[in-house]
């Protein structure tokens, strides 16, 4: 099990948009300013999970199971971190996962012992995931997710950008580029500071 800080910049938009153009567009900038980088790409779908009385949620916390086309699952918890300059920053823990509701219980007992988690996810994610990681050493890592809200019969479509370091401490000086000036203005993604579950479950409470 491996716990880490995230530090993160968020960027949503919705629409019909089209993923390869944007990624052409993000290419096109990175490649301007001589950024290093590989590329992948993934699809995954992300069931999140809360007690019944959303206590999770209420204190701005996630429990994520993630199934990937790579076959692999992972068990991801976060708790916040700062919202310091429009940024995310949150203590995130992962490890991999048999896929089992057994197995689920475990993890979310050690992360949140206090609470009982309901066995049903309160909102699944399907996403397909563009991602860049610069080749520099530095660890940064963008991705464009082109991700669907799915509950029951319902679904919404939406796109995140995503700028993000992962460190042992609070990071905000990961962009000297202007990518994210980039993003939001070129681009014209919205930056926010709500976490996809966060959104997710207000996507859900306006539906009743």
């Amino acid at each position: 099990m491996a716990t880490a800080i995230e530090n993160e910049y968020k960027f949503i938009a919705t629409g019909d948009l089209d993923a390869e153009s944007l990624m052409h567009r993000l290419r096109t900038f990175l490649d301007g300013n001589g950024v290093r980088y590989r590329e992948k790409t993934r699809h995954s779908t992300d069931e999140y999970f809360d007690t019944p009385e959303m206590f999770l949620y209420e204190r701005d916390c996630s429990l994520r199971r993630k199934r990937s086309s790579n076959s692999k699952i992972k068990l991801t918890a976060k708790r916040p971190g700062s919202r310091c300059s429009g940024m995310m920053s949150r203590v995130e823990t992962e490890r991999s996962s048999d896929g089992s509701q057994k197995d689920l219980l475990s993890f979310a007992k050690k992360n949140y012992p206090d609470y009982v988690i309901d066995l049903e996810p309160v909102v699944l994610i399907d996403t397909d995931r563009f991602a860049i990681d610069y080749d520099d050493g530095s660890g940064i890592k963008l991705s464009l997710d082109r991700c669907t809200y799915i509950s029951g019969e319902r679904s919404c479509q939406f796109y995140e950008i995503e700028v993000e370091s992962m460190d042992e401490n609070l990071r905000t000086d990961f962009d000297d580029i202007g990518v994210l000036e980039f993003i939001e203005n070129d681009l014209g993604f919205k930056r926010t500071v709500k976490s996809k579950y966060t959104r997710g479950v207000e996507w859900l409470s306006g539906l009743n």
